[in-house]
């Protein structure tokens, strides 16, 4: 091995498949500042291509075509990522073409459906939506859906009493094996959003700050994209979910006018420095410093967890 091989092989890469912007931090761009501050490379495709996020007056928008989509899918493809995060997709043509590549794939997937809100409704067409559920979910390992996607991707109408075991081993029998799902309890008094995690050993809520002054332009963007970034450093899934929310949370709270008001993870890593801290012995006690708590959710009668044995560390 050269030694130019080996310089290049001290970076792990990280592949990205979503929507981009010129100005702010949404889909590829929110990955590409996250991971390059971990020492981790970057290979994107976009689906879309825009100025800056939807609401920004005068930007230009345009989804990238079949073909040449197909194209830069397959060339990430054989840049062979070790982790891939999947998100927005704007067509359903698109959805199959990254399921095919997906049979070509040796690494982690971690799938960030973006499909709507509680306050908006879907953001893309029903069968794309459909086809996310029925081609991507089932090869994903990870998934980061919010609660509304949650219950889009599992049928469920707004089941508003459900507990978190509801949606996590749901996600579990239908592919992935930890299951994220963002905004589970969004509690504008208590100032306090609620993740559920599940890797189906462990099951935890990871409480964090609700910065209900701040819009949170791609937020999403920025907990999946800081998920993927910390699984590639060599991170577990709780451990990537539990700075990824810090990171979220720090990066909302930093938001300015730049971008149109999208959230700014780069002012946020500023602050926060996980790479010392991606063991799972030392990052709940780190995140801890950022309002961010991890506890085990309690097991009901007859509830226990999926695994009866621990997942083996990443090294």
């Amino acid at each position: 091995m050269s030694s130019d091989d080996e310089r290049q092989k001290a970076y792990p890469l990280l592949g990205s498949i979503q929507n981009s912007v010129g100005f702010g931090f949404l889909g590829n761009e929110a990955v590409v500042a996250i991971a390059n501050r971990l020492r981790v490379r970057t290979v994107t495709t976009p689906t879309s291509y825009a100025s800056a996020r939807g609401g920004v007056e005068g930007r230009m928008s345009l989804v990238v075509d079949a073909r040449e989509f197909r194209r830069g899918v397959d060339f990430l493809i054989a840049r062979d990522p070790t982790v891939l995060v999947i998100g927005y997709l704007a067509r359903p043509e698109q959805v199959d073409i990254v399921a095919e590549a997906l049979d070509r794939f040796h690494g982690l997937v971690v799938l960030d459906p973006v499909l709507g809100s509680y306050e908006k409704g879907l953001f893309v067409p029903v069968e794309t939506a459909r086809r996310i559920r029925d081609l991507l979910l089932p090869k994903a390992q990870v998934v980061t859906p919010n609660r509304f996607e949650a219950e889009v991707l599992l049928d469920l109408t707004r089941m508003r009493d459900a507990n978190e075991r509801v949606f996590l081993d749901g996600f579990a029998e239908r592919g992935p094996s930890t299951a994220i799902v963002t905004s589970f309890v969004r509690d504008a008094e208590k100032r306090q959003l609620v993740t559920a995690f599940s890797n189906g050993y462990v099951y935890e809520r990871i409480i964090s700050p609700f910065h209900s002054a701040f819009p949170g332009y791609g937020a999403g963007d920025v907990l999946a994209g800081g998920v993927a970034s910390m699984l590639t450093a060599g991170a577990s899934p709780w451990a990537a979910t539990v700075l990824a929310t810090a990171l979220a949370s720090l990066a909302v709270e930093r938001t300015t006018g730049y971008g149109g008001a999208s959230v700014d993870p780069v002012a946020a890593l500023d602050l926060l420095r996980p790479l010392p801290y991606l063991g799972d012995d030392a990052c709940g006690a780190y995140a801890e410093r950022f309002g961010v708590v991890s506890t085990p959710i309690p097991a009901k009668d007859g509830e226990g967890a999926r695994l009866k044995f621990a997942p083996p560390k990443s090294r």
